[in-house]
């Protein structure tokens, strides 16, 4: 039944004598999408007598008292309850240290959806999602006969009795900045002195020189089971060599240039040894290194050591502002099978016995879903002109038009950052593959579309189908442990990020996505960025076949676990090689009792024992080459195929 805009006095009399209560209103709304106005106490004017606006009291009670500077709000899908937008929310009345209250003006017949959430004021009025409700089904107020209109009785992070444990999240960034200090790598202090001051054996402090609303400073310790974020002790964080610190610092944009932060190092003894000073000003760009004299607290004059201190920036999402509707940034239920993922789509492609289809193109994406693939990883770069598009290395091999190439010296390696598309699509391209140099067909000169090299990423996301899952993996150079870097990248990792999420969050919605990335700032930025989508920490582990990277949270699987849990982030894509030994299953298993999920990735995935094996111990998923030749001679379809499957992921499309 439709309900119309307007109703004249003959269309109310003659609309109330076939509304028989407030409950036939109710489902005449829902069946329509509460269609209508918008405006459900205008709405409610038009309705039958029993079905008015009505006072509706919410009472949520804490597990634990918030901070003095922090609120509680609501909001819900009803315009009187903001319609999930931060800055419409219902702020609510403290009444003691663990209770909160409000009263809101909604239409008693009407069914509403609604969550709670934390929140900080800054200076100038913006707020700061603290934390969030974060189940994937919104908190339900039912209809009500408007003298039985009893209130919710609510405990924050709990929507029924069955749950053991709060479901909240920390929020997304909207009108504040992440500023993380990274204590991660190794050799970072050079000391004058190790009887004056021993790095070995120090508290670290991070402390604002100015204190302004919204400004938070936290950490993160990384150890098993205790790398949560938390408030700094009076005298600092524990460090020493090989420890994994971050100092995890949220502050208003308005803030971002005027900030000033003083690095206070403590001895064991909680005796101050000296500091070092930092400005928001010398943050240049998303990231990079700070070199910090750190000055005698006795001496001023005098410099006890020399810090080398990494630092990343996270700015908001520059584009369209995203909502507390739903998310899917921890939606993995148990329920789900072990899933295949195609590596690349069918697999690599730049060696012997390669695939028909190459690899990160269309084709290859289709064949592996023809074989039943439930999702394919897929790798994506940003040219010169800020155009995502699929490839896996970081450059390629090429040669000007017409030149006869025999040899591997004679090709030339370009990187794709550097290259804008339209040129991209033209050049040659070559790889080696034991020793032989082989030619492949250009974008432009390969006739059949879906075979095409370096697609854009909206092309794939709108041609692949629905069920088909897709693992992002965004493409970032990291720096080795024994010096130097994969590749040189001059793009802005937060104009990196903010492009793929664009496309992402307009062409990808409503089927499963996942987002990884060997860098751990990357994960940050994509974690803090938005809350729809998860996001997987991919690292290689303790492997014997790459150089380490310098980034100790890459170097071992249970750092991976550490840094997921600090950042709340979905789980991590840890490599196989991991996982051979007697302990594989005990060290998945360490990883899902945080919670997480682990995606297996490797060349020792390849075989159909193999991705046997690594279903038995545990895996959420395995990624693999040739669905064709690996899949379980079982499987009948993609476990996505399924419409009642992908009904769960309409929610995603904010449009």
């Amino acid at each position: 039944m439709s309900v119309p805009m307007l109703l004249t006095p003959l269309e109310i009399q003659s609309l109330d004598e076939h509304m028989q209560n407030c409950a036939d209103a109710a489902a005449a709304i829902t069946a329509n999408n509460y269609g209508g106005t918008g405006n459900e106490l205008l709405e409610s004017a038009s309705l039958a007598g029993n079905c008015r606006p009505t006072m509706r009291k919410f009472n949520v009670r804490l597990e634990t008292p918030l901070a003095p500077e922090e609120q509680l709000g609501l909001t819900g899908d009803a315009k009187a309850l903001g319609e999930w937008q931060l800055s419409r929310c219902v702020p609510l009345e403290r009444l003691d240290d663990l209770t909160w209250q409000t009263n809101v003006r909604l239409q008693s017949c009407r069914q509403l959806e609604y969550r709670y959430f934390v929140y900080i004021e800054n200076a100038a009025g913006y707020k700061q999602i603290r934390r969030w409700e974060t189940h994937f089904k919104p908190r339900v107020l039912h209809p009500c006969p408007e003298q039985q209109c009893h209130g919710p009785l609510d405990v924050f992070g709990l929507t029924s009795l069955d749950e053991s444990s709060a479901q909240v999240h920390r929020g997304w960034l909207n009108h504040e900045a992440i500023v993380q200090l990274k204590f991660n790598g190794e050799k970072m202090f050079q000391v004058h002195d190790i009887e004056t001051f021993d790095p070995q054996h120090v508290q670290l402090k991070i402390v604002p020189v100015e204190e302004s609303a919204g400004l938070v400073v936290e950490y993160s310790k990384q150890l098993y089971g205790k790398s949560q974020l938390q408030l700094q002790p009076v005298h600092g964080v524990s460090y020493t060599k090989g420890d994994i610190v971050i100092f995890h610092i949220t502050l208003p944009l308005d803030r971002m240039m005027l900030q000033n932060f003083r690095l206070e190092c403590y001895s064991l003894d909680q005796e101050l040894l000296g500091s070092a000073s930092l400005s928001a000003t010398q943050l240049v760009g998303s990231e990079g290194l700070l070199q910090l004299h750190i000055k005698s607290a006795e001496r001023p004059e005098e410099t006890l050591a020399r810090l080398r201190l990494p630092y990343v920036v996270v700015q908001p999402y520059q584009y369209s502002p995203l909502d507390f509707k739903t998310t899917y940034a921890h939606y993995w239920p148990r329920s789900w099978p072990n899933l295949d993922v195609g590596h690349r789509g069918n697999g690599k492609s730049y060696i012997a016995e390669a695939p028909l289809e190459r690899e990160n193109t269309i084709a290859s994406f289709l064949s592996a879903y023809a074989h039943h693939a439930d999702m394919v990883e897929l790798d994506v770069h940003l040219t010169a002109d800020g155009i995502p598009v699929i490839y896996h290395d970081f450059g390629l091999r090429t040669a000007p038009p017409g030149k006869l190439i025999e040899k591997p010296e004679q090709l030339e390696y370009v990187l794709i950052k550097d290259i804008n598309y339209e040129l991209l699509k033209r050049l040659r391209i070559f790889s080696v593959v034991n020793g032989k140099v082989m030619e492949y067909p250009a974008h432009n000169a390969e006739p059949r579309p879906e075979h095409r090299i370096f697609p854009r990423l909206v092309d794939v996301l709108q041609q692949l189908p629905k069920s088909l899952g897709i693992d992002v993996e965004i493409k970032w150079p990291q720096r080795r442990q024994g010096g130097g870097t994969e590749a040189e990248q001059t793009i802005d990792k937060n104009f990196f990020a903010d492009r793929v999420l664009y496309e992402v969050i307009q062409f990808g919605c409503g089927r499963p996505l996942i987002f990884s990335s060997f860098d751990a700032d990357m994960c940050t930025m994509l974690r803090f960025k938005q809350n729809i989508f998860p996001v997987m920490f991919l690292t290689q582990g303790e492997t014997k076949k790459w150089q380490p990277f310098s980034d100790l949270r890459t170097r071992n699987f249970l750092a991976a676990v550490n840094n997921a849990q600090a950042f709340e982030l979905a789980g991590t894509a840890p490599h196989a090689e991991d996982f051979l030994g007697e302990n594989a299953a005990q060290l998945l298993e360490q990883a899902r009792v945080q919670g997480q999920i682990i995606v297996i990735w490797g060349d020792d995935c390849n075989s159909k024992e193999r991705v046997k094996y690594f279903t038995e111990i545990g895996a959420t998923a395995t990624c693999y080459d040739r669905s064709d030749l690996y899949m379980p001679e079982t499987k009948q379809r993609s476990f996505f195929n399924s419409s009642a499957l992908l009904a769960e992921f309409e929610a995603q499309c904010r449009m």
